[in-house]
C-alpha cells in the first residue's frame, strides 16, 4: 500500500508540472477507459483536491478507480471576483454571496457559465467515445452543489451524481427541471452530522426534496463529522459510482 500510495503521489506531482487548464486526467489508460468520474472540487481548492483524495483515503480512491478502467478528472474552476471578507479572487464554480442557507438565491447565471466552459467539453468529449451513460459526475462542498445542478444543466443519461457535504438552494432551478417529467440520473449524498459550514440539516431537506421529485437518491450521514471528507464516505463513493457504471469491482482486478 505505502508504494502504491508513493506512486500516486508522484503521478500527482507529474500532472502538475503538465498544467491544469481545463482540468487534470489522473488516471488516463492508453484503451478508452471503461467509464469516467468528473470529481468537482470545492470552493478555492484547485490543484489540491487531488492530493486531499489521496490522503483522505489513503490512496484507495484513486486506486480503485484504476483498477476498474475509471477515468478521473478534477478540472479546475474559473476565478471569480469575492465579496469582502474573502476577497480579491477565488476559484468557484459561481459567484459567492457568503449566505449558505436555503433560502439565499442560488447562482443559476453563473455557475451555467461554469457548466458550458468546463463541464461540456468533457461531456462531448466522452459523448463520442464511452458514451455519456459511463460518466459519473460529482463533487465536495461547493463543488457538491454544482454537482447536484447537473440535474438542471446536463444531459439526463449520465450514468449519476454524488454529492459530498452540499445541498440545494430553494429556489434552485433543479426543482423547476425535475418538473418536467424526463428521467433523471440516481444521486449519492453523504454529510457530516456535525457540519459547521454547510448545515446538515440543509443536506438532509435537499435528499428528502429530491425524493418527492421521483428522484432515486441515497442519504449517508457520517457521524461526528464536520465539513470534511471521509476514508469510508470516498470508499462508499467508488463502490455506488461503479455500482452505476455497471463495471464488476471483483472482474476488474
Amino acid at each position: 500500500m505505502a508504494q502504491n500510495l508513493q506512486l500516486l503521489l508522484t503521478n500527482l506531482i507529474l500532472v502538475s508540472l503538465l498544467g491544469r487548464s481545463t482540468g487534470r486526467q489522473l488516471l488516463r489508460k492508453e484503451n478508452l477507459p471503461r467509464g469516467a468520474m468528473i470529481f468537482l472540487h470545492g470552493w478555492g481548492d484547485n490543484g489540491i483536491m487531488d492530493e486531499r483524495l489521496v490522503s483522505t483515503s489513503d490512496g484507495e480512491f484513486m486506486e480503485r478507480l484504476e483498477q476498474a478502467g475509471v477515468e478521473l478528472l478534477i478540472p479546475d474552476a474559473p476565478e471569480r471576483e469575492l465579496p469582502p471578507p474573502w476577497g480579491p479572487t477565488a476559484p468557484a464554480w459561481f459567484d459567492v454571496t457568503g449566505a449558505l442557507t436555503l433560502d439565499a438565491p442560488e447562482q443559476t447565471a453563473s455557475a451555467k457559465e461554469s457548466y458550458e466552459q468546463i463541464v461540456v467539453p468533457l461531456l462531448d468529449k466522452y459523448e463520442s467515445t464511452i458514451g455519456l451513460d459511463k460518466v459519473i459526475i460529482g463533487g465536495y462542498s461547493m463543488g457538491a452543489e454544482f454537482a447536484l445542478q447537473m440535474l438542471n444543466f446536463a444531459p439526463k443519461n449520465i450514468a449519476g451524481i454524488f454529492c459530498m457535504s452540499g445541498y440545494l438552494k430553494d429556489d434552485s432551478g433543479v426543482w423547476e427541471a425535475l418538473e418536467t417529467g424526463n428521467s433523471f440520473p440516481p444521486v449519492w449524498m453523504g454529510h457530516g452530522t456535525v457540519d459547521d459550514s454547510v448545515a446538515f440539516e440543509n443536506g438532509k431537506a435537499t435528499y428528502d426534496r429530491l425524493l418527492t421529485k421521483g428522484i432515486t437518491a441515497q442519504f449517508h450521514p457520517v457521524e461526528d463529522m464536520s465539513h470534511d471528507m471521509s476514508k469510508e464516505e470516498l470508499s462508499d463513493v467508488v463502490t455506488w459510482s461503479l455500482q452505476q457504471l455497471g463495471i464488476d469491482e471483483e472482474s476488474s482486478s
